[in-house]
């Protein structure tokens, strides 16, 4: 039997009506089947009545840990901001959790994702979910270290490719011209310190944050990244946080069989995640 973290605790499982389209987790967040190949079967039937297990112990287990941790933390105004977010997943999610959290009375986000299908599947869920409102910034766009017009590749099957990169242009016949944002652009759309900055960008992780460390220090009180490519490039990432002065969460390695307080988890991303004193 999983011993879940004391995280969890702070949290109740709601209790939802399925429709046969969605699959729900057990913060009544509502994901549609379409956005993932072979979800279709685990839809409950439309009109069952139940509450939804806490999460499955695997990879995106260590996700739900710190971003709930953030949520907790998190003082009047919750902001998050999530790169590479896919059909917004963390981002819907802590707008999810603050729900239930009494003190938080405001949320911001800034959610951005470069392929077309999975930003309109985003726009979707969000409005799906209740989540469009004032504070909430949806971009369609790629980040990197200048603001402008770049090209990125045109992902034929988005219900099974989340893995779309400005790297994989050379090696694409179709691409797409989408808008570069700044980690600084991204950051100004809050009104101030970001609780919990999600990174989940295919490898430009080791372009973006070399550089950005102060903006980091001085504008993110947390931060979760997935490492890609290369176990010396998520060691060089881990290294740069801590001789930031950075308090180091998880760091767990690509690719390994890890052991974590939760049992062993095979990780196929890496995933370090660091909480900045600066601003605790």
């Amino acid at each position: 039997m999983v011993a879940h973290d004391v995280v969890f605790d702070d949290f109740e499982r709601c209790e939802i009506i399925a429709d046969g389209e969605h699959i729900y987790d057990f913060l009544g967040l509502a994901t549609a089947v379409r956005f993932k190949k072979s979800w279709a079967r685990f839809a409950p039937p439309a009109g069952s009545k139940f509450k939804p297990n806490l999460p499955v112990v695997n990879e995106h287990y260590l996700d739900w840990v710190a971003l709930l941790e953030s949520v907790l933390r998190a003082s009047d105004v919750f902001r998050i901001v999530e790169l590479g977010a896919g059909w917004g997943t963390w981002s819907s999610s802590g707008l999810a959790a603050c729900k239930q959290v009494s003190h938080i009375m405001r949320t911001e986000v800034v959610a951005i994702e470069a392929d077309g299908a999975h930003y309109e599947w985003m726009c979707e869920h969000f409005a799906k979910n209740n989540m469009m409102h004032d504070g909430v910034h949806l971009v369609h766009g790629v980040i990197g270290a200048e603001s402008g017009l770049v090209e990125f590749p045109l992902i034929e099957r988005p219900d099974e490719d989340y893995g779309g990169s400005v790297r994989q242009v050379y090696n694409s016949k179709n691409t797409v011209t989408v808008k570069q944002y700044t980690l600084k652009d991204l950051l100004s759309m809050v009104a101030g310190p970001v609780d919990f900055l999600h990174i989940d960008i295919q490898g430009e992780e080791y372009n973006i944050i070399p550089n950005n460390m102060e903006l980091l220090r001085n504008r993110v009180k947390s931060v979760l990244i997935g490492t890609h490519i290369s176990s010396e490039g998520h060691s060089y990432i881990s290294s740069l946080f801590q001789n930031y002065g950075w308090e180091i969460r998880m760091d767990y390695e690509r690719g390994k069989l890890c052991n974590t307080p939760y049992g062993d988890i095979q990780l196929g991303d890496g995933v370090i995640v660091a909480n900045n004193p600066a601003l605790y």
